[in-house]
């Protein structure tokens, strides 16, 4: 009986990077930002070959970028940060920064 040969399983290259998905990760890295949105049904996000970057909406003329801010900081200067930081990936488009939530200290303590 002769032995079948192994072989090795068909591996998928891996996904090329997008510069929307460095716009995502600049977006997450600015103080402030808790996570990015992707609204109330997930209907905000960009669509990739494979997988879609939540809370990230590219048009023709703008970038929609949807966050949950920390609870806390001034509003008004993390979105101009978040402007700052999308601004190399968005060529000539508008930046819209659009705070869907924010995440609130843990209120699990007691309060007195």
């Amino acid at each position: 009986m002769s032995e079948m040969p192994v072989l090795a399983a068909a591996s998928s290259p891996p996904p090329a990077f997008e510069p929307v998905e460095g716009l995502a990760a600049a977006v997450q890295s600015c103080a402030g930002v808790a996570s990015l949105s992707g609204g109330t049904f997930g209907e905000v996000a960009t669509y990739l070959p494979g997988r879609r970057v939540r809370g990230v909406r590219l048009t023709d003329e703008t970038v929609e970028v949807h966050i949950v801010a920390f609870w806390g900081p001034p509003l008004p200067p993390v979105a101009a940060q978040i402007r700052v930081a999308a601004a190399p990936f968005a060529g000539s488009r508008t930046i819209d920064v659009y705070i869907d939530d924010l995440l609130l200290p843990d209120t699990t303590t007691a309060q007195e």
